[in-house]
C-alpha cells in the first residue's frame, strides 16, 4: 500500500518521502491516539487551522475544562512562588507521566482539593496578617501622638492643649465653650500630599495634620491580587470645631485612611499600645502555625504541579485538535473523527503501531496489572480465541490516493549537529518537495569559506575553545534555559550554532597554518626557502634596488615552504603585501568559481532526480558551458602560470615574463592581441588565441539558448497538445509556471478560472509575451550574474586583508608597547600586564566578536545568493508535525520564583516643620 521506506540519512539531503493519508479516529480512544501521535510527532494535520475552519463543537467544554483547571494550576503556582516552596521539576516528564483521557477527572478533583484548601488557608493568613499590620500601625500611631502631645521633644516646641486651642480657634467661637478633638490614622506615603492639600484648602488652618513615617513598610491585601508592599504614614489630625469632623472623615474615606481610636490620657495611651504589642505577638504566633500549614498543604501540590501543567497544556492541544477535526457516522451521535494527514514515509509503519498500541491499551488492554497470573494466563488463552479489542473502536490509517494541488511539506531528518546548519538554509528559504538540500553541503563549505576571510591560527583556537566549552556544559545550559526566568537570545543563537562555531574555529586554525600567523605573528617550523646575500657594499649604493630576486639562487633555494606561505614574507614589507594579496585574490576567484560551478552540478542533478529535462538541456546545461567557457578558463589560466612560470626557470618562463592574468583575460574578452615584452613569449602555451576564440564563441552561443531554447519548446509541447484538447487556459498557467521552473505534481485544477471570454490570438500573445520576458529576465540575470557573483567572491580576500592589517595593528600598536618598555622592572612590569589585558579584551571584542561576526556575515551572503541562487527554489513549505515540544525557557518561566515589589519611590518632603 505505501512506498518504500526511504532511509534517514538519504532524507538529510532530500526531503523525506510523504504519505498522504486518512486517519479515522474513534471518539472513545481519539484523545489518547493523538496524545501518542503528539510525542511522536510524525504527523501532519492538514487545513485544521485555517480561518474559515468550522468546529465541531463536540470537545468545547473540554476545552473549558482545560483553562479553568490551567487557572487553578497558575493560582497553586502563585501561592508556591510566594512563599518561595520548591516545585519539583520532572525532565522526563513527556516519557514517564503521559496523560490518558481518564487521568482528567483525577486532575480536577485532586486541583480543586488542593485549591480549596490553600485558598481558606491563605485567606485565614492573610485576615491575619491584614490585622497584625493594621495592630501595628493603631500602635505607631498612638505612639507618635502621645510621645507630640505628652513626651519630652529636645529643644523642639512643646504646645499644651489651651495653647493649640488657641491657635485652631476662631474668634467667632471665641464666646463659646468647646474643646480640642483629635484623630489618628494612617494613609499611604504617595497619597498623602494630595490629602493634606485638600484638608488645607477645606479647612484652612482650623485643622491641624501632623505626619510620621512608618520605620518599616507594610503589605496591603487585594483579593485575587499580590501582596502589594507600600509606605505609610501616621496621622494625627486635631480641630476644635466639631462641624469640620464629618467632612474630614468623608475625605479620610475617599483616600482609604485607616482611621483608630485614640485614648485621651497619657496613661491610657501607653497602656493601649502595651495591649496592641501583646495582641500583636499573640497574632504572629498563629500566623506562623498558618503560614506552617499552608506550607505543607504547597509542598504536597508542588511535588506533581509541574506534571500536571505540562499535561493539561498538552490535553488543551490536543481537544482543540478534535474540535477542529470532521465528525462521520450517525447523524444523530457521531463516533468518529475524520483528518487529512501527511506522515514521512519511514514512519508510516511506525505510526500504525502506535495508533494500534493505543487503541488496545484504551479498550481495556491494561487492566491485567493487578490480577493474579492464574487469571491472567486464563485471559491470554481466551485472547488466542477472541479478538484483542473492539475492531470499531480501532484506529484506521489509510493512504489517499486522490490528487491534490499543493505540494507536499518539506522534512528532514536532523539532530543536534546538522539542526545548526538547516537553520542557516531555513532562514533564507524551505527547500521545496524533494529538491536537493544545500545544508549537507553548507557544513564543509561555509565554516571554510568563513576561515578564508578569518584565517589565523589563535583566533581559531579560541573559537574552538569557546565551542567546546559549550559543547561539553551543554547539560547545565539547557537546564539554565529552562529554569531561567527571562530568555537570553544571545546565549541561545550561540549554543544552538555551537556546532557550527567549533568547525569555523578548526577550519579558521587550518587556514591559519596555510597563511602562518598567529596573533598576526608567523612562525618558521622547516626553515625559510629565501635567504638575504646582500653584503655591505650593496647596501651602502643608493643606487642599487632591493628587491627578492626568484631567479637567483642566492635567494631562493627552488624548494618551496612545505605547508603554507613561506615565513619569509611576514617581515619583507611591501612586497609581503604585494604577494599575499595577489595569492588571495586569485585563490577568492578559484573558490568562487569552484562553489558555483557545483551549484550548478546540483542544480543538473536536480533536473535528473526530479526529470525536468527542458530545464537540463535547455536551462543548467548552457548555463555550464557559459562559466567553463569563460571562468573556469580564468581558473585554467592562474593555474597554468603558477605551475609553468617562476622559480628557477630560464627565460621565457622566467617570473620576469609571466603575463598578468587579468590582462589575458581582458584580451580574451576583447579578441585583441598584445605585443609581449622583449624574450619573451606572445602566448603562454601554443594556440592560445585560436582557443581563447572558440571559447568566447561557444560562451556566446548558449545566450540564443538561454533566450529561446525554453520558449520554444514549450510553444511546441503546447501545439502537440492542442490537437488533443482545446482547453487552452488551464494549458497556459502550466506553461508559465514550466517556465518559472516551479515544481508541480498534478496537472489538472488550478485554481480560479479566468473572467470573461478572450480570443485565442490575444491569449496566445499574452502567454508567448510573459514566456518571452520572463527567459529575457532569466538571460540577463545569468550572463551579468556570472560576472558580478564572481567579482563578490572578492569579498575573500578583502576581509582576509583586513583582518591581518588589525590584528598587525594591534600587535604594534598596543601589545609590543609593553614589550619595548625599557623602564625600570617595578614600572615595566605593570605596564607589560595594563598593556597585555588592553590587548585581550581588544583582540576578543574587536578581532574574535566583531570580524568573526562580519565574516559570518559575508560567508552567509555569499551561500544565500552566489551558491544558492544556481540550484535551490526555496518556495517550499516546511513539514508542521502535531509535536508536543520540548521544554523551552519561555515554556517554564511560569513555574519560577517571581517576587513583584513595588518600586519604592521617594516622596519629596513638605513642610518639614509638622513631622511629628
Amino acid at each position: 500500500m505505501f512506498k518504500k521506506r526511504q532511509t534517514k540519512v538519504k532524507s538529510f539531503f532530500r526531503s523525506e518521502d510523504m504519505e498522504l493519508c486518512q486517519l479515522l479516529l474513534h471518539t472513545d480512544n481519539a484523545f489518547d491516539c493523538l496524545m501518542e501521535l503528539g510525542h511522536h510527532g510524525s504527523a501532519q494535520f492538514n487545513n485544521v487551522y485555517d480561518e474559515d475552519r468550522l468546529l465541531n463543537n463536540l470537545y468545547s467544554r473540554k476545552v473549558a475544562q482545560c483553562h479553568e483547571l490551567l487557572r487553578l494550576v497558575e493560582s497553586l503556582h502563585n501561592q508556591i512562588t510566594q512563599l518561595h516552596v520548591n516545585e519539583v521539576f520532572y525532565p522526563d516528564v513527556d516519557r514517564d507521566e503521559r496523560m490518558r483521557e481518564k487521568d482528567l477527572a483525577k486532575y480536577e478533583a485532586r486541583l480543586k482539593r488542593i485549591h480549596v484548601e490553600a485558598s481558606a488557608v491563605t485567606e485565614h493568613y492573610y485576615r491575619l496578617d491584614s490585622r497584625r499590620y493594621r495592630m501595628m500601625e493603631h500602635s505607631f500611631a498612638i505612639a507618635r501622638a502621645n510621645k507630640y502631645m505628652t513626651a519630652d521633644m529636645g529643644s523642639e516646641l512643646l504646645y499644651s492643649e489651651s495653647t493649640m486651642m488657641g491657635l485652631v480657634q476662631d474668634a467667632s467661637a471665641a464666646a463659646h465653650q468647646s474643646q480640642l478633638n483629635y484623630l489618628i490614622g494612617c494613609i499611604r506615603a504617595d497619597k498623602f500630599y494630595s490629602f493634606e492639600l485638600l484638608l488645607y484648602r477645606l479647612c484652612s488652618f482650623n485643622l491641624i495634620v501632623r505626619f510620621a513615617e512608618m520605620p518599616d513598610p507594610v503589605y496591603e491585601y487585594h483579593h485575587g491580587q499580590r501582596p502589594e508592599k507600600v509606605r505609610k504614614f501616621a496621622l494625627l489630625l486635631m480641630a476644635s470645631a466639631t462641624m469640620l469632623w464629618p467632612k474630614v472623615l468623608k475625605i479620610c474615606g475617599h483616600y482609604h485612611v485607616n482611621v483608630y481610636d485614640c485614648p485621651r490620657s497619657a496613661s491610657e495611651r501607653e497602656e493601649r499600645v502595651r495591649e496592641l504589642s501583646q495582641e500583636i505577638v499573640n497574632v504572629e504566633k498563629v500566623l506562623k502555625e498558618a503560614e506552617t500549614m499552608r506550607r505543607q498543604i504547597l509542598e504536597v501540590a508542588g511535588q506533581d504541579l509541574f506534571i500536571v501543567r505540562v499535561n493539561l497544556r498538552k490535553a488543551l492541544r490536543v481537544y482543540d485538535l478534535m474540535n477542529r477535526l470532521r465528525l462521520v457516522g450517525g447523524l444523530e451521535v457521531p463516533r468518529y473523527l475524520l483528518a487529512e494527514v501527511y506522515i514521512p514515509a519511514s514512519d508510516v509503519q511506525e505510526v500504525r503501531e502506535i495508533l494500534h498500541n493505543t487503541s488496545r491499551l484504551s479498550g481495556g488492554a491494561d487492566k491485567n496489572e493487578d490480577e493474579d497470573e492464574e487469571a491472567a494466563i486464563g485471559k491470554r488463552m481466551k485472547r488466542d480465541f477472541e479478538p484483542e479489542e473492539d475492531m470499531s473502536s480501532r484506529a484506521i490509517l489509510l493512504k489517499k490516493n486522490r490528487l491534490v494541488n499543493h505540494m507536499p511539506p518539506t522534512y528532514f531528518r536532523l539532530n543536534r549537529f546538522t539542526r545548526g546548519f538547516q537553520n542557516l538554509i531555513d532562514a533564507y528559504g524551505m527547500a521545496d518537495y524533494k529538491e536537493l538540500n544545500p545544508a549537507p553541503y553548507t557544513i564543509i563549505t561555509f565554516p571554510f569559506l568563513f576561515a578564508v576571510m578569518f584565517g589565523d591560527l589563535g583566533h581559531g583556537i579560541l573559537l574552538i575553545l569557546f565551542a567546546a566549552l559549550m559543547i561539553w556544559k551543554h547539560k547545565e545550559i539547557q537546564k539554565y534555559q529552562i529554569a531561567s526566568t527571562s530568555e537570553n537570545e544571545i546565549l541561545n543563537i550561540l549554543f544552538a550554532g555551537r556546532y557550527i562555531i567549533l568547525l569555523m574555529g578548526i577550519f579558521s586554525a587550518y587556514m591559519g597554518l596555510i597563511y602562518n600567523i598567529v596573533m598576526s605573528k608567523g612562525f618558521n617550523l622547516f626553515g625559510s626557502s629565501w635567504s638575504c646575500r646582500y653584503n655591505a657594499t650593496t647596501l651602502e649604493d643608493h643606487m642599487s634596488q632591493l628587491t627578492l630576486n626568484a631567479a637567483d639562487p642566492n635567494f631562493y633555494s627552488g624548494n618551496p615552504y612545505p605547508i603554507g606561505m613561506d615565513p619569509m614574507w611576514a617581515v619583507c614589507g611591501q612586497d609581503s603585501i604585494t604577494t599575499t594579496n595577489s595569492m588571495k585574490m586569485k585563490l577568492a576567484i578559484v573558490l568562487g568559481i569552484s562553489q558555483m560551478m557545483f551549484g550548478l552540478g546540483l542544480a543538473a542533478a536536480n533536473c535528473v532526480l526530479l526529470k525536468k529535462k527542458a530545464d537540463l538541456f535547455l536551462v543548467v546545461i548552457p548555463q555550464m558551458v557559459f562559466m567553463i567557457c569563460l571562468f573556469c578558463y580564468l581558473v585554467f589560466l592562474i593555474f597554468f602560470k603558477w605551475l609553468a612560470f617562476g622559480g628557477h626557470k630560464q627565460t621565457p618562463y622566467n617570473s620576469a615574463c609571466a603575463p598578468s592574468v587579468l590582462i589575458t583575460f581582458i584580451n580574451m574578452m576583447l579578441m585583441k592581441n598584445e605585443e609581449p615584452p622583449g624574450n619573451c613569449l606572445s602566448d603562454m602555451y601554443p594556440f592560445e588565441r585560436l582557443v581563447e576564440y572558440a571559447l568566447v564563441v561557444m560562451a556566446l552561443c548558449t545566450v540564443p539558448i538561454l533566450l529561446a531554447g525554453k520558449p520554444l519548446y514549450l510553444l511546441r509541447r503546447r501545439k502537440q497538445k492542442l490537437r488533443e484538447s482545446r482547453d487552452l487556459k488551464p494549458m497556459r498557467r502550466q506553461t508559465i509556471r514550466e517556465m518559472r521552473s516551479t515544481m508541480r505534481y498534478t496537472e489538472g485544477d488550478y485554481g480560479e478560472s479566468s473572467k470573461g471570454a478572450k480570443g485565442a490570438d490575444n491569449e496566445e500573445e499574452f502567454e508567448m509575451s510573459e514566456i518571452w520576458i520572463h527567459s529575457g529576465i532569466h538571460t540577463i540575470e545569468t550572463v551579468l550574474g556570472s560576472v558580478s557573483h564572481t567579482a563578490s567572491y572578492l569579498r575573500l580576500w578583502a576581509l582576509s586583508l583586513a583582518h591581518d592589517q588589525l590584528s598587525e595593528v594591534l600587535w604594534h600598536m598596543v601589545l609590543n608597547k609593553g614589550f619595548s618598555n625599557n623602564q625600570p622592572l617595578y614600572y615595566a612590569v605593570p605596564m607589560l600586564m595594563a598593556s597585555f589585558f588592553a590587548w585581550a579584551v581588544l583582540t576578543v571584542a574587536i578581532l574574535v566578536m566583531m570580524e568573526g561576526l562580519s565574516a559570518f556575515l559575508h560567508t552567509l551572503r555569499l551561500h544565500w545568493v552566489e551558491f544558492q541562487s544556481k540550484f535551490f527554489g526555496g518556495a517550499g513549505e516546511s513539514f508542521k508535525a502535531f509535536v508536543f515540544s520540548a521544554l523551552q525557557p519561555a515554556e517554564s518561566q511560569r513555574q519560577q520564583q517571581h517576587t513583584t515589589e513595588s518600586r519604592t519611590n521617594s516622596v519629596p518632603v513638605m513642610c518639614t516643620q509638622n513631622r511629628l
